[in-house]
């Protein structure tokens, strides 16, 4: 995967990283229980938001060099769950 470079990095980036793992701690009950849906800061989440949510917050945790390893391993072990929702793995964004 490509490394990042911090001078990329926006202070939006920054503003929504921290939003997403807000956003992921209220969420994180789906990951154990994908039927439920989550009334959270002004929305109903359900399952495929989190792997969204997921997806991005990976995204941007590594802009910021933080380490994504556990979040790949949940990738590639969940990768045929990420791909019936249309989710795929990022290469520089995610998708």
């Amino acid at each position: 995967m490509a490394k990042f470079h911090p001078q990329a990095i926006t202070p939006e980036q920054t503003s929504e990283l921290r939003y997403l793992h807000k956003v992921m701690q209220a969420l994180d009950i789906l990951g154990e229980h994908p039927q439920l849906h989550v009334v959270a800061y002004g929305r109903i989440w359900r399952y495929p938001d989190m792997l969204q949510t997921a997806m991005r917050y990976a995204y941007l945790a590594q802009l910021h060099g933080f380490n994504i390893e556990p979040f790949r391993r949940w990738y590639n072990r969940d990768a045929e769950i990420f791909s019936h929702y249309g989710i795929q793995w990022f290469n520089g964004q995610p998708g």
